[in-house]
Order: structure tokens, then C-alpha cells, then sequence
């Protein structure tokens, strides 16, 4: 569903019996990219803001919290099993086609949240043995550890 922020003109978007849930905007605001499970397992899919061409994006084994990046990027990040209890990042170049993995194996990598610039995105990590959270440029490169203490999980990085 969609609303205005004073509460009115509720709109619903999608019309499944599965669950579509983790909504993230594109950076024009007429497209929406959603986890769904009418496959039979979660994968990523986009649909326009009025409800039209809807489109699924992903065909992996489990895919979830997708997360739109900033333009100029037209990149969606997302979490996809690759191994049994394991998560990587990897990132949709929608223009393109092409799939980036960003992390390896090394803990499960979930919750992508990208920079307002685009240019990284934070997620966490069990890599550790507890939940931290992480950057890491949206090539791949520079690995860093932002948190440290106790389970960390979620980022968001605000705009």
C-alpha cells in the first residue's frame, strides 16, 4: 500500500495471497522494488508506483531486503542465500543486467542499506560471531568495520 503523509488516499499496490513486504522506492519515486514470496521462496521484484508492470528481478534460492541506490546509480543491493544459514550482498545493475556480488561467505550478510551519495553501502554481519555492521563500497572494495559491541543489526543509513 501507498498513502500521503497526512494519512489519506490509501492505495493498495500489489494483489497477491503471498507476502510482499520490504518496500524500497527507486530515487524517481515511480517504481517500488518489494520482497515476494508468490514463487515459493523470496525473491526481489519491481512494480510501478501505480500498481502496473510488475516485474520480477531475482531467481536465486532466497533474496530479501532489497534497497534502491541513490542515483546516478540505478542499482538495487539485496541479501541472497548462498550457502545453508549463509547470506551475501549483491547488487543489481538494473540498466544492465548485471549481478556484483559484494561479500563472500565470511558470516551471513544481511540488511543492505546504501549512502546517500550511492557510493557505499552499510549492512550487517555474523562474520565476527556477533551481528556488526559494515561498509563496503558498492564495487566491492574497502571492507569496513563500523561497529564493534555487542549485536548490531539493520542499518539504515540516513539521507
Amino acid at each position: 500500500y501507498v498513502v500521503n503523509r497526512d494519512g489519506t488516499n490509501l492505495r493498495r499496490i500489489t494483489s497477491s495471497t503471498a507476502i510482499d513486504s520490504t518496500p524500497t522506492w527507486s530515487p524517481t519515486g515511480t517504481q517500488i522494488a518489494f520482497t515476494s514470496d508468490r514463487t515459493g521462496a523470496p525473491q526481489i521484484y519491481i512494480v510501478g508506483a501505480d500498481g502496473l508492470g510488475l516485474r520480477q528481478l531475482t531467481h536465486e534460492s532466497y533474496a530479501d531486503r532489497p534497497t534502491w541506490s541513490p542515483a546516478p546509480y540505478n542499482e538495487i543491493a539485496y541479501s541472497a542465500r548462498t550457502g545453508p544459514a549463509i547470506f551475501d550482498i549483491k547488487v543489481l545493475d538494473l540498466a544492465s543486467g548485471e549481478r556484483r556480488q559484494l561479500t563472500f561467505g565470511d558470516g551471513s550478510n544481511e540488511s543492505p542499506s546504501y549512502a546517500a551519495n550511492g557510493r557505499h553501502i552499510a549492512f550487517s554481519s555474523a562474520r565476527g560471531g556477533k551481528r556488526q555492521i559494515y561498509t563496503i563500497e558498492r564495487t566491492g572494495r574497502n571492507l569496513k568495520q563500523v561497529t564493534a559491541i555487542g549485536n548490531n543489526q539493520t542499518p539504515d543509513w540516513s539521507k
